[in-house]
């Protein structure tokens, strides 16, 4: 078997993979995902940065930005009051600041961005195990 061949192999199992783990995942290991998704990018990004090969750099901001994006959307305005208008404006700025970091090539800029989505991500590891196991429906009924 050529190499492009076992490329392109693993490169489909690792998306089964992924699709496979998404669509069984609960909300809160989604959002998880989500938290370490766009920290590896942010840190690739910053890695691509400062080897200065702006290409890749873009391909790894862009990841994160759809990330950061995802998780803004994903908030509820409606039923989540102070806290979730708070966690969307958190999210917003770190959107446009890692917009903004892309734009100077700023590493430290970047660097304040993922200190912002680490401590979201560990503070999200520490919710109590029962919610962690929730489903979408579960978690509807506590929102009421």
């Amino acid at each position: 078997m050529n190499l492009a061949l076992k490329r392109q192999f693993t490169k489909q199992y690792a998306n089964n993979y992924v699709e496979t783990a998404v669509s069984e995942a609960t909300p809160h290991k989604l959002v998880e995902m989500l938290y370490e998704g766009a920290i590896k990018n942010m840190n690739l990004a910053k890695v691509f940065i400062e080897q200065k090969n702006y290409e890749k750099k873009a391909e790894h901001v862009n990841k994160a930005l759809a990330i950061l994006n995802a998780l803004r959307a994903g908030v509820d305005l409606d039923k989540g009051g102070e806290v979730a208008q708070n966690l969307y404006g958190l999210y917003d700025y770190c959107y446009r600041t890692l917009f903004t970091a892309s734009t100077q090539n700023n590493p430290v800029v970047l660097n304040e961005v993922l200190g912002h989505i680490t401590v979201l991500k560990e503070a999200w590891s520490e919710m109590p195990d029962n919610f962690k196991r929730f489903s979408k429906e579960q978690l509807d009924k506590v929102k009421g």
